[in-house]
């Protein structure tokens, strides 16, 4: 939103036949602005809220955080549909319950989870433990059974393995299988989370780098290693492929905060 272009860039998208959405804090989203978001053709708007309250949220986005990105949502409804993205840590396992009553409260349409990965300025020691992920997934999927929002999860495969009621999505990462990310500089890499550059739109046409590339070709073929590689649950799950690579350097090594190996599907 800081970009003086993007609504432009967003109804030339829209004019091309792309879904477009818009991921934002929502602290700058006023009711003038979400008029121009709809009317730009922008089809949802993604608000990340790390927490339910202002004083966790606020703790990790800065004090003031969690009220305007409240009113960004209360700007948006009614205009466009909107989800509440929330990251799970270390710090905020505790919100579980109370970040969905928010999603339905607020009127969000969706609540999609994104599991830590240490990369970037995301600290190893705000990851959640093996043990704790499962735990948090299979109550995930409990709330998910009795909530009318849509809910997805994002960097925690394993998800399509252990969700209950069978509603877990299937295939596990989708990095470089069903997407891609294009950096503003144009550079290409599997996803957000995982570092590593597979072309450039700016030296190869997208296409040519998307059926070529050798890294997303066996992102593709599932050539993973170690336990991943030989695991039963390879097709629905494939563990983080980001994950991997922060702890090993290796984007086809086996997912570190699986429990698997220990349980004997190794």
């Amino acid at each position: 939103l800081l970009r003086p272009d993007i609504f432009f860039l967003a109804r030339y998208a829209v004019s091309l036949g792309m879904r477009v959405s818009l991921a934002s804090n929502g602290t700058l989203i006023t009711p003038e602005l979400a008029d121009e978001i709809a009317l730009s053709g922008i089809s949802r708007v993604s608000i990340s809220l790390d927490a339910a309250n202002a004083q966790r949220h606020d703790s990790m986005r800065g004090q003031g955080s969690f009220e305007r990105a409240m009113q960004g949502i209360k700007s948006l409804r009614g205009k466009v549909d909107f989800q509440i993205n929330h990251t799970m840590t270390g710090r905020n396992e505790s919100d579980l319950a109370s970040i969905f009553d928010l999603a339905e409260e607020t009127g969000a349409r969706a609540l999609h989870f994104f599991f830590l990965v240490a990369t970037g300025r995301g600290r190893e020691e705000d990851q959640l433990s093996g043990e704790r992920q499962e735990e948090i997934l299979r109550e995930i999927d409990r709330k998910r059974a009795e909530s009318s929002l849509e809910v997805q999860v994002t960097c925690a495969p394993q998800y399509a393995r252990t969700a209950p009621t069978g509603k877990g999505r299937a295939g596990g990462c989708l990095a470089g299988r069903s997407f891609v990310f294009v950096s503003r500089n144009g550079d290409v890499y599997p996803c957000g989370y995982l570092p590593l550059k597979v072309g450039s739109i700016r030296e190869k046409n997208f296409i040519d780098i998307w059926e070529n590339s050798p890294q997303l070709i066996a992102l593709r073929e599932r050539s993973l290693k170690g336990k991943c590689g030989r695991c039963s649950y390879v097709s629905i799950c494939g563990g983080c492929r980001a994950r991997s690579f922060a702890r090993t350097g290796d984007f086809l090594g086996p997912d570190p905060s699986c429990l698997l190996e220990v349980e004997g599907h190794g």
